[in-house]
């Protein structure tokens, strides 16, 4: 081949760049004068950070407040869009109403006051999901016993008497304890080896700490069983009658209620200001002279709908140590969760005839001894109580 066809064959590919870009330059001059250029779909945002604190370490005490939320930068300015239609409308509205239920953050605290957000570690050690298959959705019931560390015995007993209820396939029953110290761990570890019903969260598990140790339950409930239709909060020292339980909260008044909570229902109490009293409240955590109607905490049922919000209340709300008070009293009038008081929520102790422990759904102050007593008297089928 000649240089000169060389030359022809390599300036053929130059000769069709130009053209092309030639062409390019002539369908850009017809667009119409300031048509936005497309942009590419956003990037997916992270999910909001959690109401509580997933990674400090177990306190006690007051301790720093968390950072303040990162704020998300102004957005950018996006081409017109058309008006939403009637259902998109809607949507909006109840979503701005649920805005604005969202309690607030107290304003400035008094001296020794703490914020509950600043105190409480989400999360569990020991969370246990399987004890909720399916997120609750085939169960009726999800049973949460308080308990410490160092109630071993009092656990075996519930086990071995009305806690036979979590062999059902519609209730779940679990024992819910704060962070033990660690010379309870191995044996808390046989334990929850041999029967994998603990439930171990993050905050100190002290008395001091109940509200806490509550809080520790609505998480659990909201993350591992959303779906089961009731929640019993209950005690180690309880005895429980989980039939009577179940017809109590499917019956025709309560089947289908929501945003409730049923227990015995203390109204018009007052706050212990003498610090040696065991509820002795300082005026830092609650300055009214009394409280909200609440349920006592021995035992009270809440329904599905109500822990979410119980839950995502607390963290901006003033922390108070009683956690019947805060969480069904003070949390709950704030959302207007009702609280109806049911009779058969006994809470305390009772004379153990047969007939009080078969009528009964709660009966307190249970010794070791006394459940395998009270057990046995509810499966006896002699006694005639009058309906």
């Amino acid at each position: 081949m000649g240089v000169l066809g060389a030359l022809g064959v390599r300036r053929a590919p130059a000769a069709a760049l130009l053209a092309l870009a030639a062409l390019l330059l002539l369908l850009l001059a017809r667009l119409p004068p300031g048509a936005p250029a497309r942009r590419p779909p956003p990037a997916p945002q992270p999910a909001a950070p959690p109401h509580f604190n997933r990674t400090a370490v177990p306190v006690h005490v007051h301790s720093t407040p968390n950072s303040t939320a990162h704020q998300s930068p102004a957005s950018e300015a996006q081409p017109p869009q058309p008006p939403p239609n009637k259902t998109e409308l809607v949507k909006g509205k109840k979503a701005s109403a649920e805005k604005e239920k969202k309690p607030q953050t107290e304003g400035p605290l008094p001296p020794g006051a703490v914020l509950t957000r600043d105190l409480y570690v989400a999360g569990h050690t020991r969370p246990h999901p399987e004890l909720c298959p399916a997120l609750g959705a085939r169960l009726r019931l999800v049973i949460l016993v308080s308990s410490a560390p160092s109630h071993a015995a009092a656990r075996e007993a519930v086990r071995l008497t009305w806690g036979h209820a979590s062999q059902r396939t519609d209730v779940a029953l679990g024992f819910v304890l704060g962070a033990s110290p660690p010379q309870y761990h191995a044996a808390l570890d046989r334990e929850d080896a041999l029967y994998g019903d603990i439930i171990e969260g993050r905050s100190v598990d002290s008395y001091s700490n109940l509200t806490l140790k509550t809080l520790s339950m609505l998480e659990w409930v909201d993350t591992y069983c959303p779906r089961a239709p009731r929640l019993l909060k209950t005690d180690d020292d309880m005895f429980i009658n989980v039939n009577k339980l179940l017809l109590f909260a499917e019956a025709p008044g309560r089947r289908n209620a929501t945003n409730t909570v049923w227990g015995k229902v203390a109204r018009r109490s007052r706050p212990a200001r003498a610090p040696r009293s065991k509820y002795f409240v300082p005026p830092a955590q609650y300055p009214g002279s009394v409280f909200p109607d609440f349920a006592t905490g021995p035992a009270y049922l809440v329904t599905a709908d109500a822990v979410p919000r119980l839950l995502r209340a607390a963290p901006a709300a003033r922390y108070l140590r009683l956690e019947d008070v805060f969480v069904t009293g003070v949390l709950a009038s704030r959302l207007g969760v009702r609280r109806v008081h049911a009779p058969e929520f006994y809470n305390k102790k009772v004379a153990p005839h047969p007939c009080a422990v078969q009528r009964g759904v709660a009966i307190h102050m249970v010794r070791y001894h006394e459940q395998f007593d009270l057990w046995r008297k509810l499966l006896d089928g002699k006694t005639k109580c009058a309906s």
